[in-house]
């Protein structure tokens, strides 16, 4: 049997970004959980959530345009630019830098999502009932499809492996023959010598605070 290893590791989350940093603060027990301000909260039931908190990559808070170009992230949803900065991350961490096409081939990308783009989802439906199909962009099914996390992390490495999405609600990242799993097996049987793997969630907003 092949052995597998984690040879690098990203992260974006409500405790800040990088692997120092959040895991120091884990340790410390602190909580990446607060009050919502991102949108108002005045009539619904839940007024919390884990939001990713804002700010420069050196203070270990999250600013996108560290990771992705400011005219690229109109063409995505943010759950994109979350999973792109976590395998930026885990790619440099790794020190994997596959120079021939055999090793690009063999590089899989495996990122997964609960629900991908509903913000986007539910601003373009505001959008059509308000003022019209037209009025919709041209990105708006490519920056909100889940696979488009993986596609989009492929693209920016030349990785030409398997490349997969899966969505399994909340088990996403690590559940069963999914996520991680699933990513190890493809090791196993052969289909690729590395991969990134991650999960990516950005659903912040009125709607899921009814989930």
């Amino acid at each position: 049997m092949r052995r597998i290893v984690v040879t690098g590791m990203g992260l974006v989350t409500p405790l800040g970004i990088g692997l120092d940093h959040v895991w120091n603060r884990l340790i410390e027990g602190e909580s990446g959980i607060c009050a919502i301000q991102s949108f108002d909260v005045s009539d619904l039931p839940s007024r919390i959530a884990g939001q990713v908190p804002r700010g420069d990559r050196a203070s270990g808070l999250f600013n996108a345009d560290e990771w992705v170009l400011p005219k690229d992230q109109r063409r995505m949803d943010e759950f994109i630019v979350y999973a792109l900065a976590a395998a930026v991350q885990a790619v440099e961490d790794s020190g994997w830098q596959p120079d021939s096409e055999e090793e690009r081939e063999r590089t899989g990308v495996m990122i997964g999502s609960g629900i991908g783009g509903l913000p986007g989802i539910t601003d373009s439906a505001i959008t059509i009932h308000e003022r019209g199909p037209r009025r919709i962009s041209p990105y708006f099914i490519p920056s909100c499809l889940i696979n488009l996390a993986s596609g989009h992390v492929s693209i920016r490495y030349g990785f030409k492996g398997p490349n997969h999405a899966v969505v399994t609600a909340c088990s996403t990242g690590a559940g069963g023959s999914f996520g991680l799993g699933g990513s190890a097996a493809a090791v196993w049987v052969g289909g690729c010598g590395s991969g990134t793997v991650s999960s990516s969630e950005r659903g912040g907003g009125p709607a899921m605070s009814f989930g």
